[in-house]
């Protein structure tokens, strides 16, 4: 457990490094904007897995949730503290002694994305490239037909990467998440390590620049 708390402590240190050195924006270019994020979500590893494999949980394809601030730091080049809620779908299974069962899984992540935008021509959907790092807090919670439950979470430090399409103001984003942590909070009173890899696919909508001035709004 003492390598999981530094491996997180460590990951915030650099997001906080990371969202706090970020340079200004591009002078005369576009103002920080805010991004309203929606989107599919698949579990894979052990997230995904039967439950009645030693390590499963059984989930299903979900969604997530989040938002983004994107600070343009370079022409092509942006940077954006980010924050998503995940949750997979649900596993209900039935117990022989304790009725239903449901096992609910989901996540919360902090993060700092890097971008990079392929040149396009003028009007054309822009092709880019996208990497960060995140602190999840990874979270699990079982139910039974008593109204009887078990929750717990762990904190990881997860890296992720993506390609997407921005046309205007909306883009899609298709993103590889290494999500892998080790607890002894969930299935094991062993520290053990699991893997709650996603891939996800996601729509943001860029909210009208209010952070520009005129003069950038003119533009």
């Amino acid at each position: 457990m003492g390598f999981v708390k530094i491996r997180t402590r460590l990951g915030l240190l650099i997001l906080t490094l990371l969202a706090s050195s970020a340079p200004a924006a591009v002078a005369g270019g576009p103002g920080p904007e805010v991004l309203i994020e929606a989107g599919a979500t698949a579990p894979l590893g052990d997230l995904g897995d039967d439950y009645e494999e030693p390590l499963g949980f059984g989930a299903g394809l979900g969604y997530q949730v989040g938002f983004r601030l994107q600070l343009q730091v370079a022409p092509d080049w942006s940077v954006s503290p980010c924050f998503h809620y995940v949750k997979p779908a649900s596993r209900t299974g039935t117990d022989a002694t304790l009725g239903e069962i449901v096992t609910s899984t989901s996540m919360y992540r902090y993060g700092v994305d890097a971008r990079y935008t392929l040149p396009s021509r003028p009007g054309a959907p822009r092709l880019f490239l996208t990497g960060g790092l995140a602190v999840v807090r990874d979270r699990l919670r079982e139910e039974d037909d008593e109204g009887q439950f078990f929750a717990e979470s762990c904190n990881a430090v997860a890296v992720a990467a993506g390609v997407g399409l921005r046309l205007d103001l909306l883009e899609v984003t298709a993103q590889y998440e290494v999500n892998r942590f080790t607890t002894n909070r969930f299935w094991s009173p062993q520290d053990t390590g699991y893997d709650w890899d996603t891939i996800s696919i996601r729509v943001g909508v860029a909210l009208p620049r209010s952070f520009d001035t005129p003069v950038q709004r003119a533009r």
